[in-house]
């Protein structure tokens, strides 16, 4: 029996339950992509560099011409930090650029949980209909044996598909955390010495000659 018989075989729960799979899988390659190595923090030795022999403006430059997410973290925590409370705008920007790590992330999720109910609810359908021809066709046992199959066929579909979602969830949810986390160190790094240089300025500065 093919896919097409199968979800002929199946009822129209079966197009959903397929939807679902198809989601997951996108989801996934989605994420793969959105949150590549290259996009995450892939200039960090050269804003090491820029903290250790430039400042805040020669950062911020550099910053500006990027669009991988710790630059664009750095964008913001530079282009608000006139204070030089670069720890605090670090915490609150993090949160902001969390948000285009984590996009998508709870979908994969959803559709492990979704899919399974589907495939319950047809299987439900399936015996209801069973059990309606069995009483039309005067209780022979045929219509049973030859009726429960299709019936969880749904079932089976559901299962299928909500295994891999949520495998795919936990597998973009760990990517996510670790992007977030490799982010928020990064940037905080940079502040602390950017930070460490302009006191040690201020120090100098003071030293009587």
């Amino acid at each position: 029996m093919n896919f097409a018989e199968l979800m002929e075989k199946g009822g129209v729960l079966m197009y959903p339950i397929f939807l679902c799979s198809i989601v997951s899988v996108a989801i996934l390659l989605e994420r793969l992509w959105a949150l590549r190595s290259s996009r995450i923090v892939p200039t960090l030795d050269l804003y090491v560099h820029i903290a250790r022999n430039g400042g805040r403006a020669a950062m911020l430059d550099e910053a500006r011409k990027r669009d991988d997410l710790l630059s664009l973290l750095l964008q913001q925590v530079l282009a608000e930090d006139e204070r030089g409370d670069a720890a605090r705008m670090t915490e609150i920007h993090a949160k902001r650029t969390s948000a285009a790590v984590y996009r998508f992330v709870t979908i994969p999720g959803v559709m492990a949980t979704v899919s399974p109910l589907l495939g319950l609810l047809g299987t439900v359908f399936g015996m209801i209909k069973i059990f309606t021809r069995f009483s039309d066709m005067g209780g022979n046992p045929l219509i049973l044996a030859g009726g429960i199959w299709e019936a969880l066929l749904t079932t089976a579909a559901g299962l299928s598909v909500a295994i891999p979602s949520l495998i795919i969830y936990r597998y973009v949810l760990y990517r996510a955390d670790r992007a977030a986390g490799e982010i928020e160190f990064a940037a905080e790094r940079l502040m602390a010495w950017l930070d460490e240089k302009q006191r040690t300025s201020i120090t100098k500065e003071g030293d009587p000659a």
